[in-house]
């Protein structure tokens, strides 16, 4: 006598959920800049995302996870530490604004990382907060 349909989907979902648990969550990734978080206009800034071992991608995600570039160039850095890095070669104002990362790991996101703010000095706000007309 076989099982009953829905006795052997509730065991394969029931199973599911153990393997999830014993995975537990992936820990968050951190996020930093070079040479700074502020940043002159035109210049260039660095992104450095910052994993686990074994991260098969890292994601730069822009304010409201609106924009956001991948990138699949994930180096060792240690044992238990990948990395990727990500550039913006001349800074604009559209550059400005909070950033953070997420990485890829056995076929799952991780949470994002805590947010970065990046500032980009000389703009034209920057001008008008100073008290200097722009002529």
């Amino acid at each position: 006598m076989s099982p009953h349909p829905t006795a052997l989907l509730g065991l394969v979902l029931c199973l599911a959920q153990t393997i999830h648990m014993q995975e537990g969550a992936l820990p968050r990734p951190s996020i930093s800049a070079e040479p700074d978080t502020v940043i002159p206009l035109g210049s260039p800034v660095t992104f450095h995302c910052r994993g686990p071992a074994g991260v098969h991608a890292f994601r730069l995600e822009r304010e409201n996870r609106s924009q956001y570039r991948d990138n699949y160039d994930v180096s060792l850095v240690s044992p238990f530490l990948s990395e990727a890095t990500f550039r913006i070669d001349s800074v604009s104002e559209d550059s400005a604004g909070r950033y953070h990362c997420l990485y890829h790991k056995a076929s799952r996101w991780s949470q994002p990382s805590e947010q970065l703010e990046l500032v980009v000095k000389g703009t034209v706000a920057d001008t008008e907060a100073s008290g200097f007309d722009l002529l």
